[in-house]
């Protein structure tokens, strides 16, 4: 199996400090610290409803927090205008949605291109290079012109990750990037993830709850519960981790299976 490369040390590409975001009366984030390394793929664990999603959106300034510092490439994004977030931050950050978030009346192709579009490039001819180029990287080049409605789950995630690439982004979030996918699909994905991060040498945040993706893909794991960093490490020590409330997440035991457990352990010493 392969595994990530491991970065140089260096400055954090990412610096999350003392962040806090409340959501009506709910508090989501009470207090998140994590520095992202450069190059390194840094995975986001963290059971339903913890905040993850809320979490890589604050990233790219796509919510503020209530309190706290968020550096991108050595810039501080909190309370910066929209404007210098799109110059600045966004063109450094490419972002694989959940859900894909192709648009539905445009082509492969123009999906991939739409990025550039939006920064002004409009030769035809430039922007089919590129296009061709990063659609390549993900193996989908000759579906350049059909419809997203005409390709699979699997195809329009790589699609969405050829767009979010486009652009030569020095950092790819990625929200949930195997959700729904069937296991061989989201092992393919998982491999280009793993592929980007070496020969792009991208730094890469990873939103997920699949744990054969968290093994294949992480140099590091960032492991979110009650609103702050309960664990921070690499692959290796996450499965070691003697912690039981660790050990019942990665092994995928809810509270019922635990109280079913010790129910069959009381009778047994009756």
């Amino acid at each position: 199996m392969s595994s990530p490369s491991h970065p140089s040390e260096e400055a954090p590409f990412i610096e999350v400090t003392g962040v806090k975001k409340s959501l009506g009366t709910q508090e989501i984030l009470r207090g998140v610290d994590l520095q992202i390394r450069r190059g390194e793929t840094m995975v986001v664990l963290g059971r339903s409803g913890e905040g993850k999603s809320v979490f890589l959106k604050h990233l790219i300034g796509l919510m503020t927090p209530d309190e706290g510092s968020i550096r991108v490439d050595g810039e501080e994004i909190v309370g910066i205008s929209e404007r210098r977030l799109l110059k600045s931050v966004r063109r450094k950050v490419g972002v694989l949605f959940q859900d894909g978030a192709l648009f539905d009346s445009m082509t492969v192709a123009e999906n991939v291109a739409f990025p550039l579009r939006e920064r002004g490039i409009r030769d035809v001819s430039v922007l089919l290079e590129k296009v061709e180029k990063a659609l390549s990287v993900v193996e989908l080049d000759a579906h350049m012109e059909k419809m997203p409605i005409n390709i699979s789950g699997g195809m329009r995630k790589r699609v969405a990750l050829a767009r979010a690439i486009i652009a030569q982004p020095e950092c790819i979030l990625y929200d949930e990037p195997t959700a729904g996918l069937d296991p061989v699909v989201a092992d393919s994905i998982d491999h280009l993830i793993l592929r980007l991060q070496r020969e792009l040498k991208v730094t890469s945040v990873v939103v997920t709850h699949d744990m054969k993706s968290v093994f294949k893909v992480a140099t590091r794991v960032a492991y979110l519960r009650d609103g702050t960093i309960y664990f921070l490490g690499t692959p290796e020590e996450l499965r070691e981790h003697p912690d039981p409330k660790i050990r019942n997440f990665i092994e995928g035991r809810s509270e019922e299976t635990l109280r079913e457990e010790a129910e069959k352990t009381r009778q047994k010493e009756r």
